[in-house]
């Protein structure tokens, strides 16, 4: 049996022991409890040198726990709050607690954090506090008063901006009736502008292309004319030649062997033939050069800018002939031309402009019909869901240009360019002479044609250019000219 201090000692023993294990137990969540914290938790010496440290501290700053130990803490601050902290070091045996202390310490990045500060001293030479991060209220703070600044300077400039307001409203009412009278000033002497830009612009280019055109008339003249002139002889002289073989073949029926093989190699009864055909063929052709060169002077009329009686089927006429390649059509359906030509006198007009209204009201009939043809967006905007009559018949339809003049009395004519094509709707129509108006594409109209026709029929000759039309169904366009200019 053992003695019984012995059962003393082995008791005390194990009660030493247990708590130890509790102690450590303690020590160990102590330790965990302080590493989770969200908060800095940090120990250092009277000096300011950092003697413990936990995650907090790598997660808010970016430096490593063991980088830091033993380092003052002033190291990590911000240059205007280390006196604040070497204040707090001094006077740490008189002042015992520190709270709430804004501070600005440096992360690794060089950004600046902001953390508040709780501590207090500990025996022995101790000091422990936690730094809790207070980044995003002191910004959320900076950005508020910020705000509130601009807020006031805002309100500032609102009141400046309303006195302005009345004084400008004031002054408004007073001018507003001056400002009307100047509106309507500019708007007048704006279309008027715009009148005289479109007449610069339509007459430079007709006057651009009449050179052009007259130029080419003139250089194709000269030759033209020369094998005109020239081909009448050779054709008389072909028939001379042709005769003269004639007259070897009734006296000479048996010619010699070589003469025989060059009949047979140049086939004499085919060339006999055809080249009769070839001279008539050739003169037809130059004869046909001669009057497109006569159409394309008389389109151009450049020797004749000032009034001169003229015949009016003659410039229709010159004018449907440079658009004769466009009167083709597409696919294989060509445009019919009917003219109705009546009997009229020669008009006093400037012949030159009076081509320009023709070439702009058949180029535009030229266009309504290919439309109705290839059913492309050519010259006026046609709603999809538009039904023409006769779409079931589409390839019966004929596209025509009806031309048709009269004597309406002893001082007027008259003349109609009617077409079958698509027609437009009333809205269009009423807008068709207003100066840059128009629904062809980018790049394929001015909107100055009509424009400038309605001039120079209205103002230049005294005249009367009117249209009517009917979607799907076609247009009139019907121009009224005086005989006589008394001026």
């Amino acid at each position: 049996m053992k003695p019984e201090f012995l059962v003393d000692n082995e008791l005390h023993t194990q009660i030493q022991y247990r708590l130890i294990e509790q102690i450590s137990e303690s020590e160990r969540r102590y330790r965990e409890l302080v590493e989770n914290l969200r908060e800095i938790v940090f120990k250092c010496d009277k000096a300011g040198n950092i003697t413990l440290l936990n995650k907090a501290w790598t997660l808010t700053l970016g430096y490593s726990a063991s980088e830091c130990l033993n380092r003052p803490i002033d190291d990590y601050l911000h240059a205007e709050d280390r006196e604040l902290w070497l204040n707090f070091l001094t006077q740490i045996d008189t002042k015992q607690d520190l709270a709430c202390w804004e501070l600005r310490f440096h992360h690794k990045n060089t950004e600046i954090i902001w953390l508040e500060l709780a501590a207090r001293s500990e025996d022995p030479g101790e000091i422990c506090g936690s730094l809790t991060n207070i980044t995003d209220r002191k910004r959320a703070q900076a950005a508020l008063k910020e705000a509130n600044e601009a807020l006031q300077m805002r309100i500032e400039q609102l009141r400046v901006e309303n006195r302005e307001r009345k004084q400008t409203e004031a002054t408004l009412l007073q001018s507003r009736e001056q400002l009307k009278q100047q509106k309507q000033q500019l708007e007048a002497t704006l279309k008027e502008l715009k009148q005289t830009q479109a007449k610069l612009i339509h007459a430079e280019k007709m006057s651009g292309l009449g050179m052009l055109v007259a130029g080419i008339a003139h250089e194709i003249n000269n030759p033209i004319n020369f094998i005109y002139g020239n081909i009448i002889h050779a054709n008389e002289y072909v028939k001379d030649l042709l005769d003269l073989i004639y007259l070897y073949q009734q006296h000479y029926s048996t010619p010699v062997e070589e003469i025989q093989k060059k009949i047979k190699k140049i086939d004499l009864n085919f060339l006999l033939a055809d080249l009769p055909q070839i001279m008539s063929s050739m003169q037809m052709g130059a004869e046909r050069i001669s009057e497109i060169v006569l159409s394309l002077r008389n389109f151009s009329r450049l020797d004749e800018a000032e009034i001169k009686a003229v015949d009016i089927h003659e410039g229709i006429d010159s004018t449907l002939m440079i658009l004769q390649s466009r009167l083709n059509g597409i696919n294989h359906n060509p445009i019919q031309v009917i003219k109705e030509y009546g009997e009229l006198p020669r008009v006093e007009c400037y012949a030159g402009q009076l081509n320009q209204v023709f070439m702009n009201l058949l180029s535009n009939a030229i266009d309504a019909v290919l439309y109705y043809c290839a059913r492309e967006p050519i010259n006026w905007e046609i709603p999809h869901q538009v039904t023409y009559e006769g779409d079931k018949e589409q390839s019966s339809f004929t596209p025509t240009i009806k031309i048709h003049t009269e004597a309406i009395s002893e001082e007027y004519v008259a003349i109609r360019i009617i077409d079958n094509g698509i027609g437009m709707t009333e809205e269009i129509r009423k807008q068709i002479f207003d100066p840059f108006f128009t629904t062809k594409p980018v790049g394929k109209g001015t909107g100055l044609g009509l424009s400038i026709s309605y001039q120079i029929v209205v103002e230049k000759h005294g005249g009367m250019l009117e249209c009517s039309s009917e979607l799907g169904k076609g247009t009139e366009f019907l121009i009224k000219l005086p005989v006589s200019l008394s001026y």
